[in-house]
């Protein structure tokens, strides 16, 4: 058999359930929560060509700007140029597309004449609008604030992501029939249950805003973080002079901590159960804290909170291990150790979310062990026409995970109303428009090691791109803590990628097949002469990105 190429796509899907073009892939597109395709984004960002960068990101993602910033970009740590020198600044690239490209206007499909309720204006909720809307479905969007973005918009800190980033995602992604109607609460000033009387059917995306408050004595002596977070950005408070405490160790923790010190906090200390090998934060995050001074406590489990002379004093006591069950329930190993004390003037709790009942309100929805809405793999819940999906489906999580939701849930609620079984590859045609087609059978691509790349040196080995770092001493404004790449930098970085598992054209197969049997064609090299093929194995050799492979057994003896 002669080898078998995987070449990157030349249209970009917005929904593919057969890589039949692409049989390999890279360990960082595996590992995307969005299922972007990266490294069509790097060829592109190498050209030169950020615009179409930008659309190759915005079919499967309407806020790169924002995941850009926010996402812990997973994909960079399975980077198989980690193993050659430094990897691939993956969420730098997809900001400064998302920050110098042009969106480009896509043509939807003709309207259906349904309409879809989707109730919260957050990550999952606009997602699913912008791509609703884009397979021809009208769209209406309830959400309880005064304003869209969910948390992105209303609990992130400016220092890591300026609401103007998100204002303008959020705009474009309700472009088309899309209405938002902000200012009304599912379940008190509009129930579910006449939306589904109303629409062809209704998404839940409310996300998760009920706060997890610790049940310990002195409880009442506690300010929740979400809540406090949401104050802070709009009244900034000044903590000059106060001590504070922190309870938990997860991302909006240690938002909370980098917020304190920015409103010139004497000090931050972050009392959590994790210790390093087990921190729910990503690791640059801690990393950070430590480097502005905030005090980290770690493998402690606070006990109370008591008021002494007008000051607060958190009692917490060591642990040796923990583990949380299915329903959530903690389980905790206490070291023989003397309680941990500490004095503060203001104690924040940050240990997690529930899901808020209010919008559930009249509906008998079925439900996780965790009490989470219970959804199947096309996001129905157990109420005909009611659709889930973020984190009030599949617990907390990443901005990105809650978008990729959004995305297929919209799929999904398509092939629901137009009452189709088939799965659905849907895409953009080169004159912009929606198209959609049957699924070919479903083929998971073969992930590519760096050992399986055997022509590495044709690489150059090149440093990584770095973003600047503005200064974040305590006190400092809220501005975003980095600066994005310039144009140089980020050509150099794109040009840094190596392809892994889909060619790039270069060319070296063809000029060390021994039988020229191949040849250079506009789509990249191809067989000519496949009954000439000696499978000597030099294509696979001089290949530098893995793309090549064989079907086994060989029709032939060598």
């Amino acid at each position: 058999m002669p080898p078998i190429y995987s070449k990157e796509w030349k249209i970009p899907f917005i929904q593919n359930s057969g890589d039949f073009r692409q049989t390999r892939t890279s360990p960082c597109e595996k590992a995307c929560l969005l299922g972007n395709s990266i490294q069509k984004v790097h060829t592109l960002l190498a050209e030169g060509r950020v615009d179409e960068a930008l659309l190759w990101l915005h079919v499967r993602n309407p806020f790169p700007g924002v995941t850009g910033r926010v996402c812990p970009h997973p994909c960079e740590g399975k980077c198989n140029r980690t193993s050659y020198d430094e990897p691939m600044a993956i969420h730098s690239l997809e900001r400064f597309a998302a920050d110098h490209g042009r969106g480009l206007r896509l043509r939807p499909l003709p309207e259906s004449g349904r309409r879809i309720a989707v109730v919260g204006a957050g990550p999952a909720g606009l997602a699913a609008a912008r791509f609703a809307s884009l397979l021809g479905h009208g769209v209406d969007v309830y959400e309880s604030s005064p304003v869209m973005g969910g948390a992105p918009r209303q609990v992130i800190p400016d220092f890591r992501l300026p609401k103007d980033v998100v204002d303008r995602e959020c705009a474009a992604a309700v472009e088309g029939d899309v209405q938002v109607f902000t200012n009304v609460t599912a379940g008190r000033d509009v129930m579910v249950a006449d939306l589904l009387k109303r629409y062809d059917a209704c998404l839940m995306t409310t996300g998760l805003w009920k706060e997890r408050i610790l049940d310990i004595p002195g409880r009442e002596h506690l300010k929740t973080a979400v809540n406090w977070l949401r104050r802070m950005t709009l009244e900034r408070e000044s903590l000059e002079g106060r001590d504070v405490a922190i309870l938990g160790g997860g991302g909006v923790a240690f938002d909370c901590a980098f917020t304190a010190k920015r409103l010139k906090a004497r000090s931050v200390h972050l009392i959590c159960l994790e210790d390093d090998s087990s921190m729910r934060a990503p690791a640059e995050e801690v990393r950070q804290a430590r480097e502005e001074g905030i005090c980290l406590h770690q493998s402690l489990l606070s006990r109370s909170v008591e008021e002494t002379d007008g000051r607060l004093r958190v009692k917490a006591e060591k642990v040796s291990s923990f583990r949380f069950d299915e329903t959530g329930r903690l389980h905790a190993e206490m070291a023989d150790e003397a309680a941990f004390l500490l004095d503060a003037d203001l104690v924040i709790c940050a240990s997690g979310l529930k899901l808020d009942e209010t919008a559930l309100c009249g509906m008998d929805v079925e439900r996780t062990p965790r009490g989470m809405v219970k959804v199947d793999d096309d996001f129905r819940t157990s109420v005909p026409g009611l659709f889930a999906a973020g984190d009030m489906a599949s617990g907390p999580g990443l901005v990105a995970s809650a978008i990729g939701a959004g995305r297929r849930a919209a799929v999904a609620l398509h092939r629901f109303l137009c009452g189709e079984q088939a799965p659905l590859d849907i895409f953009i045609d080169e004159e912009g428009n929606v198209c959609t087609q049957k699924a070919e059978s479903c083929v998971e691509p073969h992930v590519v090691a760096f050992e399986e790349m055997m022509n590495i040196d044709y690489h150059e080995h090149a440093p990584r791109q770095v973003q600047p770092v503005k200064d974040a001493a305590p006190g400092v404004a809220f501005h975003e803590l980095e600066d994005g790449l310039s144009p140089e930098q980020a050509v150099k970085e794109a040009s840094r990628c190596m392809h892994c598992g889909h060619c790039m054209e270069c060319g070296s197969c063809v000029e060390s097949c021994p039988g020229h049997i191949l040849e250079m064609t506009d789509d990249g090299p191809a067989v000519a002469y496949p009954a000439q093929c000696w499978h000597c194995g030099c294509c696979r050799i001089a290949c530098p990105t893995g793309s090549i492979a064989y079907k086994f057994p060989l029709t032939m003896m060598l």
